[in-house]
């Protein structure tokens, strides 16, 4: 048996050091050219000098009054506008007709089609009458510069879009202009 085993691995010694009987096997395959292209990286567009607010909020500032319209009311704070809903302050956008004494200090005057509108954080108003402003249907051909943290992205008949407060806006040089108003679903 020693000597059995002595002979498997002389054999095997020998067997490996015999480089010249063996051969490699070649396998040829297809060459396949990697090509990179560069692709469009979407990027997070960081809008300059403009503080991210929260949707909700705990607690209000001090001294903010509720606005009441058709018997929910409505919290005014930095222009935009809070229900209160299971204990907190959700944001929201107030509906077509609701009326206020004074814009919020981030308005913009613009004119569209002969028309004179504000705008503040996604929302259209309109003077009504000499005191008050009325907030309006968006009106299609607007231009802002900026839309607020609130924009949704989305798919616009293969166009990419944002939708905020029922208007749909596409990107422009200007900025973004307002191309439809989706209607009220019932």
């Amino acid at each position: 048996m020693k000597s059995f085993r002595l002979l498997v691995a002389l054999f095997s010694f020998s067997f490996l050091l015999s480089a010249e009987y063996i051969e490699a096997q070649v396998v040829r395959r297809p060459v396949t050219n990697t090509i990179r292209q560069k692709r469009k990286i979407k990027r997070k567009v960081r809008r300059q000098n403009r503080r991210v607010f929260r949707r909700t909020l705990r607690r209000l500032p001090a001294n903010t009054r509720p606005l009441v319209f058709r018997n929910v009311s409505y919290y005014p704070v930095r222009g935009m506008y809070f229900v209160r809903r299971q204990g907190l302050y959700v944001r929201t956008f107030p509906p077509r007709g609701f009326r206020l004494r004074a814009l919020p200090a981030t308005a913009i005057a613009l004119t569209v089609n002969g028309n004179r509108y504000n705008y503040a954080d996604g929302i259209f108003y309109q003077k009504s009458n000499e005191e008050d402003y009325e907030i309006t249907e968006p009106p299609i051909g607007a231009v802002v510069k900026e839309l607020p943290e609130d924009a949704t992205e989305l798919d616009f008949d293969g166009l990419t879009a944002y939708e905020l407060n029922k208007a749909v806006y596409k990107v422009v040089e200007d900025g973004y202009e307002i191309i439809d108003v989706l209607e009220e679903e019932d």
